[in-house]
């Protein structure tokens, strides 16, 4: 117990000098004290769930939000968001491939590397895109039976 005694006043005799006590030996009688909160830049994206063409759909257009909610961010700072196709907007299996096209407010996505579709601005808390994915199918398929499938991947950066 005398131990733990001793170690709590060792503690408050630390907490009292850290904090800046003035008594009547200072030749100074003033002291000061930082004052000070530390906030972090933060974001939510939320991407779009899976897509799936069906018959009754492929030669409509599907259509996903893609939102950036709660943002904030340093000054002078921006939130970028990238997509990029695996497959080049392709859905492929072993056997084939069945091309698609995505577009992001409108304008149409493509390439193989990443593509900007979206900017969060500074001062801005907000921002969404709408991605709209059609199939190139008109017609019956001809290829073969089986699962075709692409991946897309969104890249999020503050720059």
């Amino acid at each position: 117990m005398k131990l733990l005694k001793a170690a709590l006043a060792l503690i408050m005799a630390a907490a009292l000098t850290q904090s800046g006590v003035i008594d009547e030996n200072d030749s100074e009688s003033s002291g000061s004290v930082s004052v000070g909160y530390s906030v972090s830049a933060s974001y939510e994206v939320t991407i779009p769930a899976n897509v799936e063409f069906t018959d009754t759909d492929k030669n409509t257009a599907i259509e996903r939000p893609l939102q950036a909610n709660n943002v904030l961010l340093e000054e002078g700072k921006h939130l970028n968001i990238y997509v990029k196709s695996q497959n080049g907007f392709r859905m492929v299996n072993n056997e084939g491939y069945i091309e698609y096209t995505l577009h992001a407010n409108g304008s149409l996505i493509s390439g193989t590397d990443n593509v900007k579709i979206l900017t969060v601005s500074p001062g801005d808390k907000s921002g969404w895109v709408l991605l709209s994915f059609t199939s190139a199918l008109s017609g019956d398929y001809s290829g073969f039976a089986g699962n075709y499938s692409d991946t897309l991947t969104f890249t999020v950066e503050m720059v």
